[in-house]
């Protein structure tokens, strides 16, 4: 019966940082983003899906696409896979395990910050990425908002 206290215990104290967690995402619109060569204009959430599980992987015009992901982990990362993949973390690194385990293919390319994938994006041709809206500069192209996710 001593058991019973301290698992209560345990859950109330779990409870609000579990709360807090849910929370401490941004709250921004999340916005997929290219370098401004690139020959689309618009994307819909399926291809930016397609794109960064990388079962797409050359522009229209034959150029590869060169998906840019912020590390692991990262509250923007996981607003952008639930909100325009719908897929949790868990789903992705199982899909990345699959792949990698049978040849298919490997991760996009991760960098630390937002800045950075602004700055990659600009500067690597066929680039794409994603960043909260409030920081896509006149730098990249948008090509798809999470607040309006329709081309």
């Amino acid at each position: 019966m001593k058991s019973f206290p301290m698992l209560l215990l345990g859950v109330a104290l779990t409870a609000p940082v579990s709360t807090w967690a849910q929370t401490s995402a941004p709250a921004g619109s999340v916005v997929v983003i290219a370098n401004r060569a690139v020959p689309v204009e618009k994307i819909d959430p399926s291809q930016a899906t397609q794109i960064f599980l990388k079962q797409v992987q050359t522009w229209p015009d034959g150029k590869p696409i060169q998906p840019i992901d912020i590390k692991e982990g990262a509250p923007l990362r996981m607003e952008f896979y639930s909100k325009i993949t719908g897929r949790s973390p868990g789903q992705l690194r199982s899909y990345w395990a699959r792949q990698a385990f049978t040849g298919m293919g490997f991760p996009p390319r991760e960098v630390a910050t937002a800045a950075d994938v602004n700055k990659v994006v600009q500067t690597t041709p066929g680039a794409i990425g994603y960043l909260d809206r409030k920081n896509a500069d006149a730098g990249v192209k948008v090509l798809l908002d999470s607040s309006n996710p329709t081309p």
